[in-house]
């Protein structure tokens, strides 16, 4: 039977079969001992004879995630070094989930974003949420634009919208989650999150359905209407950026690995 190479990091909660596809029953990556997420931005600050300061960004932003791993036993350590070598350095991008984004902050956004809705008469048919994005005259999800509102839809399939509803101010995202938008593979954190009662701009304040939030960096790429956005468990698409390197095996015959990354756009 044929299968899909898997393409994410292998971690406590992705696991990999012997075959390179994704595995409930596999074997599972080692867990992080730390983290290093680095916002790559490079901006010019000049300042005139008068000091006025001119500041200009000059590239697009990456993230840099830098991974370091607790000494690991071989059966541990062989699913994630093998995973790393089919990819070949630059050659083949793949994901990372990074715990501290896996689950938003907010228990109650946390349970609209994960919750499932079962059919009527199709009981063994469950469908996810979709936080759909809703572009207007104010808010064109265009690249370079900083803000996007969103909505709580219902499935398709789903026959009423009452386990939907929006709990305006309580059931929102917090600032410092991680979304992605299924259009493209860029990575954002919320900077800010406006509702029907708090908002900034009367023009394009949101109505009690709606939510917008302020994204970190600015869109690198338009969003259509009715695009979906992933709260719970995002992913960042990386590449390494060097061909794999070296590990150590100490007398305990325990692995030392470190892994560097970079954002793939």
């Amino acid at each position: 039977m044929p299968y899909t190479f898997a393409n994410e990091l292998p971690d406590p909660n992705y696991k990999i079969s012997p075959a390179g596809h994704t595995l409930a029953t596999g074997d599972a990556g080692p867990g992080f001992a730390a983290i290093k997420l680095t916002n790559d931005q490079k901006v010019l600050v000049n300042r005139t004879n008068s000091q006025r300061v001119l500041a200009r960004s000059v590239v697009g932003q990456k993230w840099k995630v830098g991974i370091t791993y607790h000494p690991m036993t071989r059966a541990e350590f062989e699913p994630v070094y093998s995973f790393l070598l089919r990819q070949e350095g630059p050659m083949t991008p793949f994901f990372v989930s990074l715990p501290q984004y896996r689950v938003p902050q907010n228990s109650e956004w946390n349970t609209t974003v994960t919750k499932t809705f079962q059919h009527s008469g199709e009981a063994t048919l469950v469908y996810a949420n979709d936080i759909k994005v809703v572009l207007d005259s104010y808010s064109t999800g265009a690249a370079g634009t900083k803000t996007v509102k969103l909505a709580i839809a219902k499935h398709a399939s789903a026959t009423s919208d009452a386990a939907w509803a929006h709990n305006t101010g309580l059931n929102t995202p917090k600032p410092g989650d991680m979304v992605t938008f299924e259009n493209h593979s860029k990575a954002y954190l919320v900077t800010h999150v406006e509702t029907n009662s708090i908002y900034q701009d009367t023009n394009d304040r949101p109505t009690v359905s709606q939510l917008k939030i302020g994204v970190s960096p600015s869109l690198s790429k338009a969003i259509p209407a009715t695009t979906v956005a992933r709260f719970s468990a995002p992913k960042i698409k990386v590449i390494m950026p060097q061909p794999l390197g070296e590990y150590s095996l100490n007398t305990d015959n325990l692995y030392s690995f470190n892994l560097k990354l970079e954002e793939y756009l």
